[in-house]
């Protein structure tokens, strides 16, 4: 007889998601306030322009200049973890490829304690910012299944 056996990174990452969909998603009735770029600090804004920039050029190593490494991933059930600067510039497109959600020009942010996540309704994903020694940083990127 064989025996089932659930692996443990699966059971990881559906444990991250609850707890994402539960404490990180921004819902009205918590902390989070949702801000248009507009309203963002001077700094914030400053660097999204530099990086909306970096990604509409398709500039990986100018995107890449703008994140915090190991930068943090979870594209699917199974598939998340930490990649380098090379593997996140390898990644690059699964990231950022059709992203419509940076061509807007004032976007919609959901922000908590220096922490700016843009999330594009069309395809569920998730951009976090943040500061990070005084500047700030690309620092994680999902994609819900």
């Amino acid at each position: 007889m064989r025996k089932t056996v659930i692996p443990t990174r699966r059971i990881a990452f559906n444990v991250l998601f609850v707890a994402i969909l539960v404490f990180v998603v921004p819902h009205e009735s918590n902390a989070q306030a949702r801000r248009r770029l507009s309203s963002a600090d001077k700094a914030f804004q400053v660097f999204f322009t530099k990086f909306r920039a970096a990604v509409a050029r398709r500039n990986k190593s100018s995107v890449a200049a703008l994140t915090l490494f190991p930068f943090k991933y979870g594209f699917d059930t199974g598939d998340e973890g930490t990649f380098s600067k090379a593997q996140f510039v390898a990644r690059f497109n699964d990231m950022f490829g059709g992203q419509s959600v940076f061509r807007q020009s004032n976007p919609l942010f959901y922000t908590s304690s220096g922490r700016f996540e843009l999330v594009n309704e069309d395809d569920a994903s998730h951009f976090v910012f943040r500061k990070v020694g005084g500047i700030y940083k690309f620092v994680s990127y999902m994609s819900e299944p």
